[in-house]
């Protein structure tokens, strides 16, 4: 179902229900934390006309105030902060909702009141009470007290004649509500106007870093793709969730034969459990257990003038047999891999880079601009894998920097991604290229692989805890050359491009 952006002033039904149709409110305090959240995030941003939350479904009916954008993010929040304190509540790991919410745009104000009045009517038509009137979880009651959304009650004209039509299309079993975008979905309904402070689960003040930075991977994919899928205009993100039987999981997510990128993956993950012997030793550990997150992404695109790109974020601990901390640390970054050089595309992409480090220190952009141009280098080729970028790695907790000040360090390089990468994608997507070019951009592809395959940390580390084998390999591109002693002409392009490689530029 192609899903429609939210426009300022519109009335939308918003839906979703859990994986697989599992459950998401498994408590009473699960139900009311989800109305406080809603209330946190969504007050000043929409007016709320309806609510119902059932046990594997949430449904909003709400007025847009803001920018769509704005709302849509709001909504990603609250789903992500609900996620995050279920996953800690009840010991799990991965996302909770399918996919990204459902939206129908409500287009008369008779479709409206039908909307309103199956929402609220919905719980007792699956049995779950038998009076929908004295269901908890819907905002029916509001409609009784000096909350109640007046321009509602206008379209019913009175509170009398809004419980009649509530009561008379419940007993005649009306059908005029059902709706073809809705199939799937019957048990899903509306918004809150309650504010629940103090109920729900426990003070998420000081949560855990693991959780927060997980929150915030999750909610950074959407984004993302989101943008990703724009730009391409033909393919979307295909995506794959995914368990690890020794504990945690992820949601994988894979674009390809787009119009503008060929094959790509915005994947994230969360696994935990006890750290495999092979990677005891890498980390001169014993037995421990470990937790780790994090998102990664590469995209390769079709145009050959068009560089691929990698970037990933992640976060690790460590703990002792009594479950304490004893290590964690943060690392990450983005570089990128051009088959045809541009100078003011390396530019921006460094620039871009040098900012974020900026902002928490003058000298990060320096060190890790080396640590990356030292990192993503083919020592069998004596060559770089692409023009950098940063690369960062075990950022612990120091006199100068507490986990904090590295969780929004990495953040801020991770929000800075679309900003860095995609000027460069829209300004060479529609360039003409030959056929060469193509071939070039095929046997560039084959050092790509033999970094990742030989030299790349995160494979390793995926392989050697038994992870997704299609999520870790999604790096690799599609089609691929690798021809015997092969040489660029001296003085083409793409000699420039290779001498680039061997000897790295401060491009800022």
């Amino acid at each position: 179902m192609r899903l429609e952006q939210l426009e300022k002033d519109h009335i939308y039904h918003i839906y979703n229900r859990g994986n697989n149709s599992g459950d998401v409110f498994k408590s009473n305090d699960n139900y009311k934390y989800f109305l406080e959240l809603l209330h946190k995030h969504l007050a000043s941003y929409v007016t709320i006309y309806a609510y119902c939350l059932l046990k594997n479904h949430y449904h909003l009916i709400l007025k847009v105030e803001k920018e769509g954008k704005e709302v849509t993010q709001k909504i990603s929040n609250l789903i992500n902060a609900y996620t995050k304190a279920y996953n800690k509540s009840y010991n799990r790991t991965g996302s909770l909702f399918e996919n990204r919410f459902k939206r129908k745009k409500i287009t008369d104000e008779e479709y409206l009141k039908k909307s309103i009045i199956y929402v609220h009517t919905n719980a007792r038509h699956h049995n779950l009470i038998e009076d929908f009137r004295d269901y908890p979880f819907s905002s029916y009651s509001n409609y009784f007290t000096d909350k109640a959304e007046k321009y509602i009650l206008g379209l019913f004209d009175n509170k009398e004649n809004f419980e009649y039509c509530h009561m008379s299309k419940f007993e005649t079993k009306d059908n005029d509500l059902q709706d073809s975008h809705l199939q799937g979905f019957e048990n899903l309904e509306g918004v809150g106007f309650q504010n629940l402070e103090g109920v729900g689960f426990a003070n998420l003040e000081g949560v855990e870093m693991k959780d927060k930075f997980y929150s915030y991977i999750q909610n950074l994919q959407d984004i993302i793709t989101s943008k990703l899928e724009e730009i391409d205009g033909k393919a979307k993100f295909k995506e794959d969730l995914w368990e690890r039987p020794e504990g945690g999981g992820g949601r994988t997510r894979v674009i390809e034969n787009g119009s503008v990128f060929e094959k790509g993956g915005v994947n994230i993950s969360g696994v935990h459990g006890a750290l495999p012997k092979s990677m005891q030793s890498y980390f001169k550990v014993g037995d421990v257990d470990f937790f780790a997150c994090g998102l990664s992404l590469v995209l390769h695109p079709k145009n050959p003038m068009v560089p691929t790109v990698h970037a990933n974020w992640r976060y690790f601990e460590m703990y002792d047999t009594s479950g304490n901390i004893v290590d964690s640390w943060f690392g990450g970054g983005q570089d990128l891999t051009p088959y045809y050089l541009f100078k003011e595309d390396a530019q921006h992409f460094h620039q871009i880079c040098k900012n974020s480090c900026d902002k928490h220190s003058p000298d990060f952009y320096t060190t890790y601009k080396k640590k990356c141009d030292t990192y993503f280098y083919n020592a069998h080729r004596e060559e770089g894998r692409g023009i950098g970028g940063l690369f960062f790695d075990y950022c612990k907790a120091n006199e100068n920097m507490t986990m904090q000040k590295w969780y929004d360090f990495v953040t801020e390089v991770g929000d800075s991604f679309l900003d860095a990468y995609v000027p460069i994608v829209e300004k060479r997507k529609d360039l003409q290229y030959t056929d060469a070019q193509k071939d070039w951009q095929e046997i560039r592809r084959g050092r790509y692989v033999e970094f990742n395959l030989v030299h790349d940390k995160g494979t390793l580390f995926g392989l050697k805890t038994n992870g997704r084998i299609e999520s870790i390999l999604m790096s690799l591109p599609p089609n691929v050359q690798w021809r015997y002693d092969h040489h660029p002409e001296t003085g083409s392009e793409e000699e420039k491009l290779i001498k680039v490689l061997k000897n790295p530029v401060d491009w800022v």
